[in-house]
């Protein structure tokens, strides 16, 4: 009896133990589950710029159009967003919305002025030809800064229609909209600096002879204008009426990468993808 009793207290010590064994496991397996793995990689944001687009036509009388609008913008997605770390992925997202909400903005803009030449559209004579309002925007990217680019053009009578260019530049890093002057190591070395390079490339512009009066002072607030950057550095443009007649259209200041290296410095020109530009 006492042999059975001691066999039956080895099985059940032996069970107690396989039990253990088994919960711990279970344990390790859900801690496991919910645990990221120790050498997870995550990527980098990986942004894609696509286009948007609304238009309109509105009837005049007889049949014809009597004005139309057409705006086609850029909308910010990150492609990746679900491989990002926590911070990353915040950080991807928030910055897709401050570039979509200026975007939407100017959708709003376009769309409402669509609107106002419909209210238009029934005394276009038919000789004077529909109102239009055309927006478009186009995108260069240079290392963390998207440089956008907007031309409008628009006839609402008169000898001719109406043009204008309006530029925004985009850190991806910092995840907003930016003045130039925030892209140099310095920015006062840069607003001076380049207000000096820019007056002497006006001065060499074949339409230098029609410019205001007062195109000093406009170069000398080159920053506030339209600034893009391309590959091959720094462009101002300055749209009809705004330095010179109509008749000379746009007129655009140039920099390259080697004049502006000394005015952005080394930190500036790396933002911009050219860390390596001598």
């Amino acid at each position: 009896a006492e042999e059975g009793e001691c066999v039956r207290k080895k099985s059940f010590v032996v069970l107690l133990a396989a039990c253990i064994l088994l919960l711990a496991a279970c344990a390790g397996l859900a801690a496991s589950a919910s645990m990221p793995e120790a050498d997870e990689v995550y990527e980098e944001p990986v942004y894609v710029f696509e286009q948007t687009r609304a238009q309109e036509e509105y009837p005049a009388g007889g049949g014809t159009v009597g004005a139309r609008y057409s705006c086609q913008l850029l909308m910010l997605t990150v492609s990746n967003q679900d491989r990002l770390s926590p911070e990353d992925g915040t950080a991807a997202a928030q910055a897709a919305e401050n570039f979509n909400s200026k975007m939407h903005s100017l959708m709003i803009d376009a769309v409402g002025a669509g609107k106002t030449m419909s209210e238009l559209a029934e005394e276009v004579e038919s000789a004077a030809g529909a109102y239009y309002d055309e927006t478009e925007a186009g995108y260069v990217q240079n290392g963390q800064i998207v440089s956008v680019r907007v031309d409008n053009i628009s006839y609402t009578g008169g000898a001719h229609p109406n043009r204008y260019v309006v530029s925004y530049l985009f850190d991806l890093e910092a995840g907003q909209f930016i003045d130039p002057l925030q892209l140099a190591d310095d920015p006062e070395t840069l607003r001076t600096g380049a207000a000096a390079r820019l007056l002497e490339k006006a001065e060499e512009h074949p339409a230098f002879d029609s410019f205001w009066q007062d195109y000093p002072d406009l170069i000398a607030r080159w920053n506030e204008g339209s600034v893009l950057f391309d590959g091959a550095g720094m462009k101002v443009i300055y749209s009809p009426y705004e330095i010179a007649p109509y008749g000379m259209g746009e007129v655009e200041l140039s920099l390259d990468w080697e004049e502006l290296e000394p005015l952005l410095g080394p930190e500036g020109m790396e933002r911009l993808g050219q860390a390596e530009a001598k």
